[in-house]
């Protein structure tokens, strides 16, 4: 006896009990669903995953390069694709690719199918949760060791035992949100403010910002200086797509207290290049709380002249309404987090 027969005989029975609103209707439901599933048998979901890669790639040879195919191959799964769908999904030019409105129509339909997909394996699944996670760049290796602590002693099933599983991976904060969507990380690690709507955040560290300098710097000497001193210095400062939101916001609030800083963007990924850049540029200063350069000993740390500098937050986000965000909810009442709602 197949599964749906023995389901179907219990409900005959009267004794059919899956959570539902009934079991009439509980059979209309997974009727309806076999019949889309048959319709669809033919699909593949790398398809869907080279589809959504294309999109977010804006070429298919950016797209080729991200998935580790070659482009005439990811072409050509493009094409099959579009012959299954019936309609074409991009306008190629030597650009690159844009969408067609059957393509706009296709992404709006498909996009959570992957999220959807993960959350249904997590919820069966009896295996340890493997949870991947996105960095942005300059966050200090301390809060990556307390989210990695906090995160991995939870499972997203209560009643069963066991750790997760945290796989750390760097991505641009302005990347993560499309990320999350379609179920690329469970969770990201941002500096706020960040313009992102359908994500809670966890803020896991607050902390006021100070000046960051070269120790042969000629302000290093100094244990205070003036909004002027600093409006002669160039603020090293993050790459576009870095920290959105907060990458705009601390410059403007500067500007207010007295300091139009002319920014100098340097990939914030790698410690060694801040430092570097620090250390070889003469009017070069940058922006970090105090306990993230202490103990480097190149720099020295030195407070702004203002009893309210901007704040660093940190925090851990994740997709709003689902289980990772009960998840967030409980660690962060654990662990003394700040919880953000929408």
């Amino acid at each position: 006896m197949s599964v749906l027969d023995e389901w179907t005989g219990r409900r005959a029975a009267g004794r059919a009990d899956l959570g539902t609103p009934g079991p009439d209707q509980t059979d209309d439901v997974v009727l309806r669903a076999m019949t889309d599933a048959r319709d669809v048998d033919d699909f593949d979901m790398r398809h869907l995953r080279y589809f959504l890669t294309v999109v977010r790639a804006g070429t298919v040879s950016a797209a080729a390069q991200q998935l580790r195919i070659s482009q005439p191959s990811l072409s050509q799964q493009i094409r099959r694709l579009e012959q299954r769908v019936g309609a074409p999904l991009f306008i190629r030019s030597s650009r690159g690719v844009e969408l067609t409105s059957g393509g706009r129509a296709f992404l709006r339909e498909i996009q959570g199918i992957p999220g959807q997909l993960r959350s249904a394996i997590a919820a069966a699944a009896p295996a340890p949760r493997i949870w991947s996670v996105g960095v942005c760049g300059g966050v200090p290796a301390d809060v990556l060791i307390e989210v990695q602590n906090a995160l991995s002693g939870s499972r997203p099933d209560s009643g069963r035992t066991g750790e997760a599983t945290l796989r750390m991976r760097p991505a641009d904060a302005a990347d993560q949100g499309e990320l999350l969507r379609h179920g690329e990380i469970a969770f990201g690690i941002v500096r706020l403010p960040i313009p992102m709507p359908h994500v809670v955040r966890a803020v896991v560290r607050d902390e006021p910002l100070g000046v960051v300098m070269a120790r042969e710097h000629p302000l290093a000497a100094r244990t205070d200086f003036t909004w002027s001193d600093l409006d002669r210095q160039r603020l090293l400062w993050y790459e576009d797509g870095c920290a959105p939101g907060f990458a705009q916001t601390v410059p403007a609030q500067l500007a207010r207290l007295g300091w139009s800083a002319v920014l100098h963007p340097v990939n914030q990924d790698q410690d060694a290049l801040f430092v570097h850049a620090l250390q070889t540029t003469g009017d070069l200063v940058a922006l970090r709380p105090r306990r993230a350069v202490e103990r480097e000993p190149h720099l020295v740390w030195r407070p702004l002249p203002t009893t309210r500098p901007p704040r660093e937050r940190l925090a851990v986000i994740t997709v709003s309404g689902g289980r990772t965000a009960r998840v967030l909810r409980e660690v962060s009442a654990r662990h003394g987090w700040t919880f953000l709602a929408e």
